[in-house]
């Protein structure tokens, strides 16, 4: 690493979003190539290293925007963290190759920001960026919130995670921070809110079940004084007590064996992709999601968030089993079920018991049964007795779990702690001789933890 000047702006690259610039331009249709410029010879050696790294052939021209900034290329990135104010920096992040062209003997090359879709190569991140275009000030950090790890072996390489000085990602045993996970987009309506289900609402939600493969009569039923008397449950769309939706059916979670197993002893409203006895989505839920002649490889097109909260709802479970049975991944699936109304039936992250809002019983844990039919047998006694499902949803009368109250918190104070921020603030820092290792302790004291 080159030592440099201690320069007023310090500048981010944003590998990711250069990969994905490149990308789109490559696909569309109507690229302008008289937009696209030949790459300086000082900056090839630089553009083939990326080359090799995605996979790319190696152009010899590419948009002009990915190898020249300008003002409409760079971000401001300003950060202000203590009550007073007295804390501040400035940066500005960018994705042009050219933020790494020396403008002196002293010049600090950009802090970067990783890539963490695909494996971080030696050659591209050690031999080319680390040891050529890295100096004492470039702060290197990613954001890893998506799939489980498991699905990206990588971005658990203890190794390669040396080369960064920051790193955000939803496991809080491997990563620095925490960002903000799936559960914010639900978090208003678990908290103790008039957004959140109240009990009567959920309890009052729930439909009569048409059970055809069964005999079992469950409590909705049993609020009628005669089931042969009522006329509305040979219609009701309902045929199960539980409902599952699942479009990725070999996930390592081995969730579709699993309900397949599960199915053979208690009834199952199926309506995703995997499994057995599929079936098709209601009329009035196509209507709320606008997903009429669409199929779950367009869900990105149509209103599926609200379409299965309105089907969850009317159901006395939901189906929640992740991806993957990693360390805090914890997906909607959970928080969904939750805030619709219908107790999750869960299998997932070993630690989510320290994510539920709830103080009292509000999920059903797969792990405390030993085969999918012990499982079965005690979801139909839940369902068959109002009193005992009424039980998982007592948390509605009462405030969110301490627990749950400390994540809240938690990002409530670390807002604004953006990766970002963590690179500017450290970049500045480092630039003025402090020691990049006591910033991050001292990024960390000032967030907390949870």
């Amino acid at each position: 690493m080159k030592r440099e000047d201690n320069q007023s702006i310090k500048y981010i690259f944003d590998l990711y979003k250069w990969r994905q610039i490149i990308e789109q331009e490559l696909k569309s249709l109507k690229k302008d190539e008289t937009l696209w410029c030949d790459i300086p010879v000082e900056l090839q050696f630089l553009a083939k290293a990326l080359y090799q790294q995605y996979r790319m052939n190696n152009y010899a021209r590419l948009p002009c925007h990915v190898i020249y900034s300008s003002r409409t290329t760079l971000e401001d990135v300003k950060c202000s963290y203590n009550r007073q104010n007295q804390a501040y920096f400035e940066c500005k992040r960018g994705f042009s190759l050219d933020l790494f062209l020396s403008k002196s003997e002293k010049y600090s090359y950009p802090s970067l920001i990783a890539d963490p879709d695909l494996p971080f190569s030696s050659y591209a991140y050690i031999s080319v960026l680390n040891n050529q275009y890295r100096s004492c000030s470039s702060m290197w950090g990613f954001e890893f919130n998506y799939e489980p790890i498991i699905y990206y072996p990588w971005m658990a390489d203890r190794d390669k995670l040396k080369l960064f000085d920051v790193t955000f990602g939803y496991d809080r045993s491997i990563y620095d921070f925490p960002p903000r996970p799936h559960l914010f987009s639900y978090v208003e309506q678990l908290k103790f809110t008039s957004q959140r289900l109240s009990f009567q609402e959920t309890m009052s939600s729930k439909k009569l079940i048409h059970s055809v493969n069964m005999s079992d009569v469950y409590w909705t039923n049993l609020l009628m004084k005669s089931i042969r008397q009522n006329k509305t449950i040979n219609t009701s769309y309902i045929r199960a007590p539980i409902m599952w939706m699942n479009s990725n059916c070999n996930a390592k979670s081995r969730r579709t064996q699993y309900m397949k197993k599960l199915m053979k002893y208690i009834d199952v409203d199926n309506y995703g992709n995997c499994g057995e006895k599929i079936r098709q989505l209601p009329e009035h839920i196509v209507k709320i999601q606008g997903s009429r002649n669409r199929t779950l490889k367009h869900i990105a097109t149509y209103k599926w968030e609200a379409g299965k909260l309105a089907l969850s709802r009317d159901y006395l479970f939901t189906i929640a089993i992740e991806n993957s049975l990693t360390y805090d991944y914890i997906s909607e699936k959970l928080w969904h079920s939750l805030a619709a109304g219908s107790i999750p039936i869960y299998l997932g992250a070993p630690n989510f018991y320290d994510w539920l809002p709830c103080r009292t019983d509000c999920i059903i844990d797969l792990r405390k049964f030993e085969t999918p039919k012990d499982a079965a047998i005690f979801i139909k006694s839940v369902a068959k007795n109002k009193t005992l499902y009424e039980s998982y949803h007592q948390w509605r009368k009462e405030p969110v779990s301490d627990n749950f109250q400390n994540i809240l918190d938690y990002y409530a104070r670390s807002s604004n702690h953006t990766l970002d921020c963590a690179l500017c603030e450290m970049s500045h820092r480092v630039g003025q001789g402090e020691d990049s290792k006591k910033i991050k302790i001292d990024l960390k004291n000032r967030i907390g933890s949870f």
